[in-house]
């Protein structure tokens, strides 16, 4: 089965949420606003892994982030209120300059 690839740019709603698994996994989860004006895309964002800790220190609220990964479908009652049936597993997350965004 092929992997969905997605690379977007967008505005973190929130500071990022950090917890870690009961085996010691650090996982990240933010909301990520993409789009603008009447076209906005609310989508969430999770990472696992010891580069979700750094990244979920560092960043705040309101900073662009450029972030790399593969889609998955959202199904329940999940921490995203984002509503938007898909999450963004994702490989990369990396904060950007505002004014670099084309």
């Amino acid at each position: 089965m092929s992997r969905s690839r997605i690379e977007l740019i967008g505005v973190a709603v929130s500071a990022p949420e950090v917890r870690t698994t009961p085996a010691g996994t650090p996982v990240l989860r933010v909301e990520v606003n993409c789009g603008e004006g009447r076209e906005v895309l609310k989508l969430g964002v999770v990472m696992a892994g010891e580069d979700a800790r750094e990244i979920g220190a560092r960043v705040t609220a309101g900073a662009t982030l450029r972030v790399t990964g593969a889609l998955r479908a959202v199904r329940g009652a999940r921490w995203s209120s984002a509503g938007s049936g898909v999450e963004v597993l994702a490989s990369a997350i990396s904060e950007v300059a505002a004014d670099a965004v084309p």
